[in-house]
């Protein structure tokens, strides 16, 4: 708002009751409104709103909650099913059919019983005659054994003697314990000797829920709680049972003396298929003493394979807390945006009355204002001269990277020269073996020349013929440091090259002190790499184990190979006296050696860990338990390749 916007003379008045607007007529109407209609309606819309979203939110929360419950139920009950069947089958339990039921046969079931308890971890195992005696039992030494009970009444007895599966749920009669009873009748054929049940205890599950602090309850077909992680819940009726079936199971005596008391209700409301909500008392109080009645939800699904029903229980009041909780940050953000209002108004009516001294001191300002033009001119000139100085910065800096790259590239020519002195030297220790090679055949020809063995000459300058252009394909390999280039891999044949390394090492001395037992024979095996370089590798590595083994009486080096995957590994391993300390962390490293000085570079196996990785493969060494070391090579098998 520019200052032209009002205008005042010196004779100005302002009429203070016109301009205060929280005397405005409509400002209180409005305030009127806002505070006693639209902020109610809003409150309540957002509560409903809430208490739907929040019920949303929980029943979907609900519905894998109560399928993990429903699992745990179903695997508790079903991990038993076999085991009646199997009983049924047992020859110890069988024996007490067969003729005269006599006492050493009693105690020897009553025995493999308790046993059988005690393994399967279940409740209680016994056997009954056909007319549903009890004649042995896992618990015939406790004081409510069920040896000489007869539960003949019970349902499942009757399914067995039907000859299917019984399945029944109830209070113990004698152990007042709940439990699933399993049955399953013992004969052959459709002749039935007797009957043998298994009974499992629920009270795992039940424990385990009442450590989850949620209330959890499952309800048989009859509408009775059988399972529930709270004492107050057991036993109880979820809606009032016909007196006729309340009779009849009170004289089954499916739940022993439970009186089926069922859980006091009153108004009820369908959410949806699986939710209602309903009101009810404590379930443990009754009559006059009872509590005040409570809002609660129950959502409910079957539990498959049974006839039962397992029920989540939730508070109407966690709801109530969540719409609380909103309705106390919408009451304070309406709060907030009447305060607001109200400051407004208020903010309006200080600058209606500071306008008159703004006029003023107008000149004031204009003074202020000449003076700021001053100050600004100041700091421009300060801000140009700090400008200055910083581009003089800038070329300093931009000087001092130029002087980096140039020591940069400076030290990437150095690395250089470094590698190439360091191939260069590799190349002269792998030069060496096959020149010692062509040396000791040229001696060996010079001495078949003189005894007339022309054939063997012949053969010796043939192989100097091949270790000569061995030698020119090691030299080439100097270019290869010159520039990245691919490593040409192809199939080669795995006996060839061993075949051609061992002759290479056959000039040697050590070679006729040590015995070499080489396993790879099958001419099908073959790996992608370079004959010339993967027959390096394994050069170095023998020669390594041939000076290993220079001083040992019964000196051996074993070579073999094995497919694993799309891999093929060579082991070579020898009963030298193994690697030392430290030595196996550093034995790939250039220029490591534990040989006497002047016997070894120490970039044989360097050298050959690269070659082994140019292949795709991998290079290691270990000691072996027996002692010596073994060196295992992992190549890519050419079939897979």
């Amino acid at each position: 708002m520019s200052d032209t916007s009002f205008e005042f003379t010196a004779s100005t008045e302002f009429n203070d009751k016109d301009d205060d607007l929280l005397q405005n007529r409509s400002i209180k109407i409005l305030l009127v409104i806002l505070i006693s209609i639209a902020m109610p309606l809003t409150l309540w819309a957002l509560a409903q709103w809430t208490h739907t979203n929040s019920l949303n939110d929980l029943r979907r929360k609900l519905d894998s909650r109560m399928q993990l419950y429903s699992s745990n139920i179903v695997s508790e009950l079903e991990k038993y099913e076999y085991l009646p069947v199997i009983l049924a089958r047992d020859p110890i339990l069988k024996s007490l059919f067969e003729g005269e039921m006599l006492d050493f046969r009693i105690d020897r079931a009553n025995r493999h019983l308790s046993a059988i308890e005690q393994i399967a971890e279940v409740s209680a195992v016994y056997v009954m005659t056909t007319q549903g005696n009890t004649v042995a039992a896992s618990n015939w030494d406790e004081e409510n054994s069920f040896v000489g009970k007869n539960f003949r009444f019970r349902p499942y007895f009757k399914n067995a003697m039907q000859g299917r599966t019984g399945h029944y749920f109830a209070l113990g009669t004698t152990s007042n314990i709940p439990g699933y009873y399993l049955s399953y009748p013992i004969g052959d054929g459709d002749k039935i000797d007797g009957v043998v049940v298994v009974k499992v205890s629920v009270a795992r599950l039940e424990e385990a829920w009442a450590r989850a602090k949620e209330e959890v309850i499952v309800t048989d077909r009859n509408g009775v709680v059988i399972i529930s992680g709270r004492d107050e819940w057991r036993f109880r009726t979820l809606e009032k049972l016909r007196p006729d079936l309340r009779q009849s199971l009170i004289n089954s005596r499916q739940y022993s003396d439970a009186q089926l008391i069922p859980i006091e209700t009153g108004r009820e409301r369908i959410i949806d298929d699986n939710t209602k909500r309903i009101a009810i008392r404590h379930p443990l109080a009754n009559g006059k003493d009872a509590s005040k009645w409570e809002d609660i939800y129950i959502r409910s699904r079957p539990v498959l394979g049974t006839d039962w029903i397992v029920h989540y229980i939730f508070r109407e009041a966690t709801l109530r807390n969540d719409v609380i909780n909103t309705l106390i940050i919408a009451a304070f953000a309406w709060l907030i945006a009447i305060l607001s209002f109200l400051y407004m108004l208020q903010r309006r009516n200080m600058i209606n009355h500071r306008l008159e001294y703004q006029e003023r001191h107008r000149q004031t300002l204009e003074n202020a204002a000449i003076e700021l033009e001053h100050r600004v001119e100041r700091r421009t000139k300060a801000l140009s001269e700090a400008n200055k100085r910083l581009e003089e910065e800038i070329q300093e800096r931009h000087k001092a990277e130029d002087d980096l790259h140039r020591a940069q590239d400076e030290l990437i020519q150095a690395g250089k020269l470094a590698a190439l002195g360091q191939m260069a030297a590799g190349i002269t220790h792998e030069m060496n073996q096959p020149l010692t090679a062509i040396r000791s055949y040229a001696d060996n020809a010079s001495v078949l020349l003189k005894r007339d063995r022309l054939n063997d000459v012949d053969s010796n300058l043939v192989q100097i013929s091949q270790l000569c252009a061995r030698l020119g394909k090691i030299s080439g390999q100097l270019k290869v440091f010159s520039r990245k280039t691919p490593s040409q891999k192809e199939p080669i044949s795995l006996v060839k090259v061993m075949a051609d390394t061992l002759t290479l090492l056959e000039s040697s001395s050590k070679f006729e002190n040590t015995q070499i037992i080489n396993n790879i024979k099958d001419p099908s095996i073959s790996v992608l790499g370079e004959a010339i370089r993967l027959e390096q590798v394994l050069l170095n590595i023998l020669r390594n184990a041939l000076d290993a083994l220079a001083d040992k009486a019964g000196a051996c080096i074993w070579i073999s190979a094995h497919a694993q995957g799309t891999r093929m590994v060579i082991h070579i391993r020898d009963n030298g006296p193994g690697f030392e300390g430290d030595d196996l962390e550093r034995i790939f490293d250039p220029f490591f050696t534990t040989k006497e000085v002047g016997k070894g570079l120490g970039l044989g196996l360097s050298i050959s860990s690269r070659i082994i990785q140019d292949f795709g493969g991998v290079l290691k060494a270990h000691n072996h338990p027996d002692g010596g070391a073994v060196f295992t090579i992992e190549l890519l098998q050419a079939a897979h390749g």
